[in-house]
């Protein structure tokens, strides 16, 4: 590194815009649950491609290193420094601008430390609507989400950030602006070389703007909880409805009853809006696009309860009631934080083999695991669990040997039942002994080929996915 390396850093994006002590960094340095504390050389916020553009060139050109970052919310330190104090963290948080909404072709080109709410919120008020939602959504960053592939509660009938995304703008390795943001569905001229980046969780390079498909709302949701007996009636409620009815459910959130003992013990919820206590709860909504549909959906949804065996069933009849149902699906996580430290494991297996992948769980913590309890929670329509280790008693640590074993089992688990290690939260620096270990060998190499291929000198993001 060159003496004058932090100067010319400073011209390219501005002084007030490099941060190098060490109270600037900590929220840089820190992944947002604390786990993973790290040390960078320094925070550079560009405002503008071009100037992430010369500070590649001038990271390139000193054999500095890059961690880059968007709202830093991500769950396995992808976003997150080493502790060697030689990384230098690129946030694209103030990189904001709306480029373009386009309400003809139904999509908007946004620059990457973009929030998802405010992308929400500028669809919404054209019109039109983003469905990607996820918890984080108010400080997580369109570029984050690009390139964590990121999921969410509307998968099920929207799909991940790749199907979302039309096009991506993105900063190589030498410093090249590569722009691909065109507005087609149908492209068919070789390879498709936004997917490379798309999930490539920064380790290919900077995704600095993204095109990303907008939707028509529908005119109203019925949102309902249910308490039912087995997670196959979740699977065959679904089936039933979309073998009937097509591609009209939106989200279909299962979650168990130690989801709801923990809600009760650590975030107020005495007991939830339903007549009695159930193993499962089915958290579900539909989209209508008829402002007359709600009565007719009303009574079918009372049909499939009497066919699911279910009597325990609740409505919401506003839009307070329907945000009052997603807060006991969206607060489950801070129940567990509340409880300690959890152990947790993002898997997803096809939907058909979810059942069998809880029985195998349920059964060894009965028998293996008997000083945590086990919470289960999750997108079932799509497959995706999460399948989290909790101390049964605040305050008391699950042991790191325990800890480990768990999820040593939880994740060949899910591998055996042609499931993966990770659903919807990438790899970052915690999962890679588990590419090691589950990725197939020719996947790797090819991976590694790649990453070679866009990024010899090894840059972008070190650590990280691939070791």
């Amino acid at each position: 590194m060159s003496p004058d390396f932090l100067e010319n850093l400073a011209a390219a994006v501005g002084q007030a815009n490099l941060l190098t002590s060490h109270d600037d960094r900590v929220p840089f340095d820190t992944d947002w649950r604390g786990v993973l504390d790290g040390r960078s050389l320094g925070v550079v916020r560009p405002s503008r491609v071009e100037e992430v553009a010369e500070t590649v060139r001038l990271c390139a050109k000193n054999s500095v290193t890059i961690v880059p970052q968007g709202g830093n919310t991500g769950m396995c330190g992808g976003a997150t420094p080493d502790g060697s104090a030689q990384q230098l963290v690129v946030s694209l948080t103030r990189m904001r601008a709306i480029r373009e909404l386009d309400i003809t072709s139904n999509c908007m080109t946004v620059e990457a430390g973009l929030s998802l709410f405010e992308a929400q919120e500028a669809a919404a008020g054209n019109g039109l609507m983003m469905p990607l939602s996820i918890a984080s959504e108010g400080s997580a960053t369109i570029g984050g989400a690009v390139s964590t592939n990121a999921g969410g509660v509307n998968v099920l009938r929207y799909g991940n950030m790749r199907d979302l995304t039309l096009g991506i703008e993105a900063v190589l390795a030498d410093g090249t602006i590569w722009s691909d943001l065109k507005k087609l569905h149908k492209n068919n001229t070789g390879y498709d070389l936004k997917q490379l980046f798309i999930g490539g969780e920064g380790t290919l390079g900077i995704v600095t703007a993204a095109c990303i498909k907008l939707h028509h709302p529908p005119s109203s949701r019925l949102t309902f909880l249910a308490g039912i007996k087995s997670v196959q009636s979740a699977l065959s409620s679904l089936k039933d409805i979309q073998g009937r009815f097509g591609k009209i459910v939106e989200s279909w959130e299962l979650f168990s009853d130690v989801s709801a003992n923990l809600l009760a013990r650590n975030c107020g919820y005495e007991r939830l809006p339903l007549q009695a206590t159930h193993p499962w709860y089915l958290l579900g909504e539909i989209a209508l696009y008829d402002d007359g549909d709600e009565d007719i959906w009303a009574e079918r949804l009372v049909e499939m309860a009497g066919r699911m065996q279910c009597d325990d069933i609740v409505l919401a009849m506003s839009q307070s009631q329907r945000e009052n149902l997603w807060a006991i699906r969206e607060n489950i996580s801070e129940a567990e934080r509340a409880q300690g430290k959890s152990i947790k494991h993002d898997v997803s297996v096809p939907t058909g083999a979810i059942p069998d992948l809880i029985a195998r769980v349920l059964n060894s913590f009965e028998t293996r695991f008997t000083d945590c309890q086990i919470n289960i929670f999750g997108h079932v329509g799509d497959g995706n669990l999460h399948i989290n280790a909790i101390p049964r008693e605040i305050g008391v640590q699950i042991g790191a040997d325990t800890a480990a074993a768990i999820s040593e089992f939880v994740y060949d688990a899910a591998v055996a039942l042609d499931g993966s290690f990770s659903a919807e939260h990438g790899i970052g620096s915690m999962k890679t002994a588990q590419m090691a270990k589950y990725k197939e060998p020719p996947a790797l190499e090819l991976m590694r080929q790649i990453k070679a291929a866009l990024d010899p000198m090894g840059i972008f993001n070190p650590g990280k996915v691939l070791t």
